[in-house]
């Protein structure tokens, strides 16, 4: 029997996530849970839940950023690869979006209500959505899609 090598294996078909790799996903990861925890504090803390329309969307925001942050964080390399890629595709999408609302919030009003000054839990927001942002596109942008035998076989 003939040993198998690195070399003779198929780099289309074959997918290790270097260190650097899951570095980046997991601090993607930690930074969307992070967005989410400031969210949840400022929805209790400082009472947006009473705030129409935003309360409900804070909530939504801690709920969404935990979930994509679990799912990068998850070990599921070798059972669904793919789905790291889509949850750091949707982390991304996540964190411009929330920054986004942060920045018409400021300059103008959003569903009614206008923010104002950078309060501590603002510029950590915006700390944790940022490193999210760059990580996660450091992680899209040096790895690469998995194809599967089947996929390589149905091109052929």
């Amino acid at each position: 029997m003939k040993a198998v090598t690195a070399m003779d294996r198929d780099p289309a078909t074959t997918r290790t996530d270097s260190g650097a790799l899951t570095v980046a996903r997991y601090v993607g990861g930690l930074a969307l849970i992070a967005t989410g925890a400031v969210h949840l504090q400022q929805y209790y803390a400082v009472y947006f839940r009473v705030v129409p329309t935003i309360g409900p969307l804070f909530l939504v925001n801690f709920l969404v950023g935990v979930g994509l942050g679990l799912v990068l964080l998850a070990p599921l390399d070798h059972r669904a690869p793919e789905l790291h890629r889509l949850a750091a595709i949707g982390g991304i999408v996540f964190a411009a979006a929330t920054l986004i609302g942060l920045a018409m919030s400021e300059n103008g009003t959003v569903f009614g209500f206008h923010e104002h000054g950078y309060r501590t839990a603002i510029v950590l927001s915006i700390a944790f959505e940022a490193a999210a942002i760059v990580s996660l596109a450091a992680y899209l942008m040096t790895s690469r899609p998995v194809r599967t035998h089947a996929s390589v076989a149905s091109v052929s």
